[in-house]
This record gives C-alpha cells, sequence and structure tokens, in this order.
C-alpha cells in the first residue's frame, strides 16, 4: 500500500502481490483473503497516510489489521519518524520499519527478519495441528482400544509409546515457546536488567543442559566487550574465549553469517573450546550491522554441545534473535536517557535563569541559575537527572517539602517587562510571533530588584494541543557594573589627557614669572625688605611645578626597577627622614619589627622591590601619619612582619593567590576617616587636607600595585592603619601556575 504511483507502475503485473493507494481499499480486500494462499506480507509507505493526522490513521489502520482473523505481517517505509512514533506503531502491531532510501542490504535484512516470524508461526501452527492430530488420535485409539487389546496387545503398547513420544515432543515444543515468550516479557519490561538477565541465563542453560552462559556486551559503541551477566561460570575463562571468536574464528563465522545477526547453513551456532575440557556454543548478537556481543553456554562436554546444537537449533536461533532486538531497543533507550541527562546538565551550567511555564504560568522547568535569581542566594546542588522539576508550585507540586517556599515568577508577579500593560503571559503571546525582547527587572525572595534582560518564545507542551512558554533572564548587575566602570576609566582618561594639558599650559607662564622674579632679585640691593616678597614668588611658583610634576608621576605609566634587597634599609630610610617632622609636632616615632620565624629566618628581610620608589610610599604614609595625630599626644608605629601565605593579585589581574609575603603596617592613633572615605582613600585628587592634591596615596597605591603587592586602609579600635602587603623573592607565581 503506497503512492499511487504503485498503484499504476506494478498493477496486477507482480504475481502474489496486490497494490493499493487507498488505506480503506487494501484494508477491505484483506478482509476477504482468508484462504491458505492470503496474503502474509504488507509492506506499508508512510505517503498512504499524509497529513497533520496521518500518524492517528495509521495507528488505527494498524489496530484493524490486527482484528482481522488472518494474521499478517506490516512493514513500514518511512522518511525518518522520530523514536516515540515508531514505539507507538510496534505496539499496535507493526513487525517492523525501514527508512527511506532503503538500501538493498536493508531490504534482504528485512526480508530475513520477515521469513523467520514466519518461519516461527508456521512452526506454532504445525505444533498446534501436531497436538489437534494426537488428540483426535487418541480417543480413536482409546475407543478401539477394547475391541483390539485382546488381539493385539504388542500393536496398543506401540501405539501407547507413540502418543508419550508426541506428546513429550509438543510438550517439549510448547516448554521452548514459554521461555521465549517470558524471556522476550521480561527484558522488554524490567527496569533493572541484572535481576532478569541473570534468571534468564538460569533457565536457558537448565533447560539445554549446560552447566554455564554468560552474556557479553559492548559497553559502547567501538568499546571493549565486557561479561554483562553470568551464570555458573566463575572463573573467567569466557574473555579468552571471546577472543578466539574475535581473532581465530572472525572470518570463518563472518562467511556463515546471515547479515542480520542470524547463522546460516548448517553450522547455525558455533562452537569453540571451553574450560576444563567442555565445549562452548556462541551465538553472536548483530542488529543492522553491529555486532552486539555474543551469547556463550558452557557445556560439560563436547559431546553434550554437539547434542544441544543438533536437538535446540531452532531454539537458539530464536533465542539469539530475541536477545539481539531487545539489546539493540535497551542501548537506544540508554543513548536517549543519556541525551535527556546531558541536556539538563548543559541547563544547569548555564548563567542565565531559564523557566519553561503551561498556559496558566505555572513552572514546568527551572534551571539553577533561574533559583538563584529568584531565592537570592545559591542553591545546593541537587540530582542532575530529576531534570523536569525544580522550582515553583509546578506541576510536580508533591516534590517540594514543607520547608520549601519557592514562588512561582509569573503568577506571584516576580518578573517585570518594559513596556508590560496588564497581566504579564498574555502580554508575552501577544508578541509577534510568541517572541518577546527587552529589559525588565526580577524580584527575588529577599526583596532585592534585579536588573535582567528578558527573552520569551513559545514552545510545543507535553501534549500535542499545549503550547508552553520559554522565558530567559540574563542578570544584568554585573554588566551595569562594568558599564559603571568603563564609564569611570573614560572620566580618567579624560582627566589624565586634560591633566597633561593644564600643566603644558601652567608651566609656560610659571617659567616667566620665575624668570621676572629672579630679574627684580638682582635689581634689588641686598638687605632690600622688598626681597621677601620674592621669595615667596619663588616659593609658590616652586610648589606649583612641584604639584604638577606629582600629577604628571601619577599619569605617567610606572615600571619599578626591581632588584634583590633588605626592605630595612628603605624602612629606616624613611623613618629618619620623617624624625624632625614628628618630634616637631611632638608625636613618637617607632619600629616594631616582628621576629622571624622558619625559613623566614634564612631569608632574613630580602624582598624584590624599587628601594627608591618603596621609600616614597613609606614616607608618603609616615608624612600622613604625622599630619594626622593629635600635637604632643601623637603615637606612629610602622610594624614589619613576614607571613608564609599573604593574600596577592595575581600577575595581569588573573584572580589572586597565597604566597609567601612582607607585611608593612602605619598605625597612628589619629581620628581616622569618616564615612564614606575608606572607599575613595587611593583614588586620585581624593584628598582630606585643605592643602593637599590628593595624589599622594593615589601613587602609593600605583606603585605598590606595580610590585605585585596591595595597599589598604583601615581602622582597628583607635588607631589607623594603613597595610602594605609585598610578596617575598620569587613569590610570584607563573602564568601557567596562575591557570591551574
Amino acid at each position: 500500500m503506497g503512492p499511487h504511483a504503485w498503484e499504476q507502475e506494478a498493477g496486477a503485473s507482480q504475481p502474489g502481490m496486490s497494490v493499493f493507494s487507498d488505506p480503506v481499499a487494501a484494508l477491505g480486500f484483506l478482509q476477504g483473503q482468508n484462504g491458505p494462499g492470503a496474503p502474509r506480507l504488507v509492506i506499508l509507505h508512510q505517503d498512504a497516510f499524509a497529513g497533520s493526522e496521518g500518524a492517528d490513521k495509521l495507528e488505527a489502520w494498524l489496530q484493524a489489521l490486527q482484528d482481522l482473523s488472518v494474521a499478517h505481517l506490516p512493514v513500514l517505509l518511512h522518511g525518518g519518524l522520530e523514536g516515540p512514533l515508531l514505539v507507538r506503531l510496534f505496539r499496535v502491531g507493526l513487525c517492523d520499519a525501514l527508512s527511506l532510501p532503503v538500501e538493498q542490504h536493508h531490504w534482504l535484512n528485512l526480508l530475513i527478519r520477515v521469513e523467520k516470524r514466519m518461519q516461527l508461526r508456521q512452526q506454532k501452527r504445525m505444533l498446534l495441528e501436531d497436538n489437534s492430530h494426537a488428540q483426535d488420535l487418541l480417543r480413536e485409539l482409546k475407543d478401539s482400544l477394547g475391541e483390539v487389546y485382546d488381539r493385539n496387545a504388542g500393536d496398543l503398547l506401540q501405539a501407547q509409546e507413540t502418543l508419550e513420544s508426541v506428546n513429550r515432543r509438543l510438550t517439549h515444543d510448547m516448554e521452548e515457546l514459554s521461555l521465549l515468550y517470558r524471556f522476550g516479557r521480561e527484558l522488554s519490561q524490567a527496569c533493572n536488567w541484572d535481576e532478569v538477565l541473570g534468571r534468564i541465563l538460569a533457565e536457558l542453560g537448565e533447560f539445554l543442559g549446560a552447566n554455564g552462559a554468560t552474556l557479553v556486551l559492548k559497553s559502547a559503541v567501538g568499546g571493549a566487550f565486557r561479561a554483562r551477566r553470568t551464570w555458573g561460570w566463575e572463573d573467567g575463562s569466557w574473555d579468552r574465549i571471546l577472543l578466539d571468536l574475535e581473532q581465530d574464528t572472525k572470518v570463518a563465522i563472518g562467511e556463515k553469517l546471515l547479515e542480520w545477526g542470524v547463522l546460516g547453513d548448517a553450522a547455525t551456532v558455533t562452537s569453540v573450546d571451553g574450560p576444563t575440557g567442555g565445549k562452548v556454543i556462541a551465538l553472536p548478537l548483530d542488529h543492522q550491522g553491529l555486532r552486539l556481543g555474543f551469547l556463550l553456554v558452557l557445556f560439560p562436554s563436547p559431546d553434550l554441545a554437539l547434542l544441544a546444537r543438533g536437538r535446540f537449533l531452532p531454539f537458539l536461533q530464536a533465542v539469539q534473535v530475541v536477545l539481539a532486538e531487545e539489546v539493540a531497543g535497551a542501548q537506544m533507550l540508554d543513548r536517549i536517557r543519556d541525551i535527556g541527562l546531558f541536556n539538563a546538565r548543559v541547563l544547569e551550567t548555564v548563567s542565565s535563569g531559564i523557566w519553561v511555564f503551561d498556559e496558566s504560568g505555572t513552572t514546568v522547568y527551572c534551571n539553577r541559575a533561574g533559583q538563584e535569581m529568584l531565592a537570592g542566594s545559591a542553591v545546593p546542588a541537587g540530582d542532575p537527572s530529576a531534570f523536569l522539576y525544580r522550582i515553583g508550585r509546578g506541576r510536580l507540586a508533591d516534590a517540594v517539602g514543607p520547608g520549601d517556599d519557592f514562588p512561582e515568577l509569573v503568577s506571584d508577579g516576580r518578573l517585570r517587562v518594559d513596556g508590560q500593560e496588564g497581566l504579564l503571559m498574555p502580554f508575552l503571546r501577544d508578541g509577534a510571533g510568541g517572541v518577546f525582547q527587552g529589559g525588565g527587572e526580577m524580584t527575588s525572595l529577599d526583596g532585592e530588584i534585579v536588573p535582567v534582560a528578558v527573552r520569551s518564545s513559545l514552545m510545543a507542551g507535553q501534549s500535542r494541543n499545549q503550547t508552553w512558554m520559554v522565558i530567559v533572564a540574563e542578570d544584568q548587575r554585573e554588566r551595569r557594573q562594568l558599564e559603571h566602570e568603563r564609564m569611570r576609566v573614560d572620566q580618567l582618561r579624560g582627566l589624565v589627557e586634560m591633566s597633561a594639558t593644564l600643566a603644558h599650559e601652567i608651566r609656560n607662564p610659571l617659567m616667566g614669572l620665575s624668570a621676572q622674579a629672579e630679574l627684580l632679585a638682582d635689581q634689588l640691593a641686598e638687605g632690600d625688605p622688598r626681597g621677601r616678597y620674592i621669595d615667596v614668588i619663588t616659593r609658590e611658583v616652586d610648589r606649583i611645578n612641584s604639584t604638577i610634576d606629582r600629577m604628571l608621576n601619577y599619569t605617567r605609566p610606572y615600571h619599578p626597577e626591581l632588584a634583590a634587597g633588605d626592605i630595612l634599609t628603605p624602612v629606616r630610610d624613611a623613618l629618619d627622614l620623617c624624625r624632625s617632622r614628628a618630634e616637631a609636632r611632638g608625636a613618637e616615632l617607632d619600629l616594631d619589627l616582628k621576629p622571624l620565624a622558619g625559613a623566614d629566618v634564612a631569608r632574613g628581610w630580602t624582598v624584590v622591590l624599587d628601594s627608591g620608589q618603596f621609600k616614597q610610599v613609606l614616607l608618603n604614609l609616615l608624612l600622613n601619619a604625622v599630619d594626622a595625630v593629635p600635637p604632643c599626644k601623637g603615637r606612629i608605629v610602622l610594624e614589619l612582619s613576614a607571613s608564609s601565605a599573604v593574600d596577592l593579585p595575581a600577575p595581569e589581574g588573573k584572580g589572586r593567590f597565597l604566597a609567601p609575603g612582607i607585611i608593612i603596617k602605619v598605625r597612628d592613633n589619629g581620628p581616622g576617616f569618616g564615612d564614606g572615605v575608606q572607599e575613595r582613600i587611593f583614588r586620585p585628587f581624593f584628598t582630606t587636607k585643605s592643602s593637599g592634591t590628593g595624589l599622594g596615596l593615589s601613587l602609593c597605591h600605583k606603585i605598590v600595585t606595580a610590585h605585585g603587592g596591595n595597599i589598604t586602609a583601615l581602622r582597628e579600635g583607635d588607631t589607623t592603619v594603613f597595610r602594605v602587603v609585598l610578596p617575598r623573592a620569587a613569590a610570584a607565581p607563573s602564568r601557567m601556575e596562575v591557570a591551574e
């Protein structure tokens, strides 16, 4: 049954074949064919059931075919239907399916499978006929038994033996059919194959008179063979047997194999040497040209193996087919589960929040990022396989524990989008094609309003008539912070350019003022009181020029000239230079050296630094402390210590790391800094002094950072502390170490 072209081209020209393009006509034809020559193989083309309801029509047609009194074998030729739909069709009686275009070896495989099933049906029918014939014969013999018993007792005994033999044969055949049916049913319905396979191998071995059996499968496509389940065979010798099968007998088996895993001619199964002199029957399990594994059955002796091969040949072929089909189906289901689990794990690692809602706005799915955005905090890791439910009072509400209080994103009003008027779900669904893209805000459980970029689109739901919605929300807080930082950097860049221009414009008239002041000083007589005004002009010009130098030094790139040296040298020099100013203010200036321990004793106070520039850092910190302490009551302490693990910035700003370092603290008992000052204290041109330029601490920060260290300001009790951390010699990591 297929397209009209089939009916026109084939017609009745092919003997033994009838061609239809109308499903109703084809079913009517089959309904009237009940004789011995009735059709058995029905080839269906997907185009015969075209249209939006084609799948339902095909399912109903197959069900009607099953209801006929004559059994048929329907085969579907399709253009690549989805797995769930094929499963539906197989459940209502579809025998097999091939994807178009059909290659010759696939067609031959199909014919072999169909022929095998026809043979099985024929064997079953013959067994039933033999059973009926035997029962009729038994009744006839019973009726005539009284008449012939006296005359021919020997014939009666012989007839009885014949009946018993026939009965044994029927019983044995029924046991084979029963085992095959039970094997297929249990494998197809089992959730855990381990228990089922163990029971099947035990029943199969006992039925065949074997003393061991092993099912060997590949762990994956292209993987190695492993024992999936073993019964009565624990010495591991199946591994050597498998190697023989794969190497020594590979060519011989390949010649005897028909392509779909059924062995041809007389050697339907392959016998190889087993442990302790026994014999092993090996059944290759193939599916669509792929070797899935082997069923190995161990017999106590070669004679018993040969006897079983001759006696149970059709049964072993059927077991081979059933196992190959079930293993292939199970591996396909495993791949489908792996794909679902992989998709779930991918969604769990996405940084954007993803929600799926049904038509009412109820949560069907939410990934981890969405949970954290809505909850306002990190969410504990869960089972990634439970990816159909995450948050909200959704379809699987039973999964929410009594302590869970997650809101619904839409129905609880936690999401608002720009331009929204009225309810959110109708607003999003009414967009062009059900697609929306814009900005919005999300309110977390702790009340924080999170700016988000929102994208939404429609998707097919679980059932045919459902339309669900996907909403993706991207947290914009970090992006806005980066944008704000970029704007600040642009402002600083403009300030640097402006500073360089102003420095040039200011220095030109300053040079003129300084030159004129020198000319005036030369014209005044020695001791003239007007000379002090010229001195004031000269000092102020020098002060302005010094300020310009500091400003330009800050804006220029700084590259320290690093060399290993004793940090005590610049520390003591800075203390000596500041001591006179501290004494003039009546302040105490002390040095507190913490004792070294362990490896630090041998290393001493050696660091890698630019001694002159670092002395400038210490001078700035000490002079600021002298200016900050109260007169006659001030106390300033420079504390020097070593640590085996200090927190340092990594090279090129790529994270942080712990390494041995030197810690320098400048403490003073001054009033400290007010609210909001600590965050801005190292910014350029920020100062709390009436006469300061705001470049001293920013320049300190620049120099310390260039040395691979960091500087912080904090308040500890009644003292203000500036803390400088420098790496010890060879403490800075390489780029590879930072990456690791």
